[in-house]
Parts: C-alpha cells; sequence; structure tokens
C-alpha cells in the first residue's frame, strides 16, 4: 500500500505565496516535494485507500472552510534538527480541531501520540534549534503577516521524489 498523507494548500494573495516560496527555496529541503502545506495527517499506509480517503471525505463534509493569519515564525526541532514553522494565531484551533478529527475511526490507531501536534507551515530547515531560533528571530523582526484560507483537503503521496495528489476534497462553504 501508498503511504498516504492528507494536506491542506492554504490559498494565499501573490505577495504571502512569494515571500513563503522565498524563503522555503533557500531553507526548506522539501521544497521540491510539495508547496507550502499544513499536514493534517501523516504519512500511513496501514490504511485501504478507499477507506483513507472516505474517512477524510467524511471529515471534510462537516467541516466549514476557515481564514487563517500568522503573525510570526517558531522555532522547534525535529530529530535533533531545527525546523522553522508559520504558526497561525487565526485559525490555529481551526487546524487542530481538524488534526484531532481526521485521528478518528479508522486513522485512530496512528495518532503520534508521543508528539503534540504544532500546526504549521514549513518555511525551512536548519543545522540545530539554535539555528532555527536565529533564522525565526531574523524573519520576526522583519515582521510576518501571511493570511489565507483552507478551503479543501488534499489525499496524496509521495512518488518519485514529488507529492502526486490523490483526491481535493472541498471543505464546505
Amino acid at each position: 500500500m501508498r503511504k498516504l498523507y492528507t494536506v491542506a494548500f492554504p490559498s494565499l494573495s501573490e505577495t504571502d505565496a512569494r515571500f513563503i516560496a522565498g524563503i522555503r527555496a533557500k531553507h526548506d529541503r522539501q521544497v521540491s516535494v510539495l508547496g507550502p502545506h499544513f499536514t493534517l495527517l501523516y504519512g500511513c499506509d496501514r490504511v485501504d485507500e478507499a477507506g483513507y480517503v472516505d474517512h477524510v471525505r467524511a471529515i471534510a463534509a462537516s467541516t466549514m472552510a476557515f481564514q487563517f493569519a500568522c503573525l510570526e515564525t517558531e522555532p522547534d526541532q525535529d530529530e535533533g534538527r531545527g525546523v522553522v514553522y508559520l504558526v497561525p494565531e487565526l485559525g490555529r484551533m481551526d487546524l487542530v480541531t481538524l488534526h484531532d478529527q481526521l485521528y478518528t475511526g479508522p486513522m485512530a490507531p496512528y495518532l503520534r501520540k508521543g508528539k503534540r501536534f504544532v500546526a504549521h507551515i514549513t518555511l525551512g530547515h536548519a543545522g540545530d534549534l539554535d539555528e532555527a531560533a536565529a533564522l525565526c528571530d531574523e524573519l520576526n523582526a522583519d515582521g510576518v503577516d501571511i493570511a489565507g484560507s483552507i478551503d479543501a483537503l488534499v489525499v496524496g503521496c509521495v512518488e518519485h521524489g514529488r507529492f502526486v495528489e490523490l483526491a481535493r476534497i472541498a471543505l464546505r462553504h
């Protein structure tokens, strides 16, 4: 079975999309895999693909599209490396709730219980947490004001180093 992911690609203004793309081009090792996104279901290859998509479709059908706004970046670390996150203020709870709902039913056994979910768009990777914090300080000093909307969930997989969209499921309007 393919390892499936569920992400939300934000609708952004052209200016905000360029800002994010510029930072990711310099700092994000996954920039060539997929565009800016919020990951909501992490890679799972233990659920039947049709059942997985049906589950995401059911959650999307009961979820209203929503706005988000990010006013700062935050550093984090993953397996000893630094990571730079664009973290929403407005829309954060919508993303957390959506994540939690997606990890019900057939996905409940695959919730990463040892890891706290942080709703974010990854902007970059660094050698360690201190380097990530320095980049965040630089970006935050210049001011961060990214806004957009989440209108759909996308189920996909990574093939040949690229994210392949398998299903795009609209949220309610």
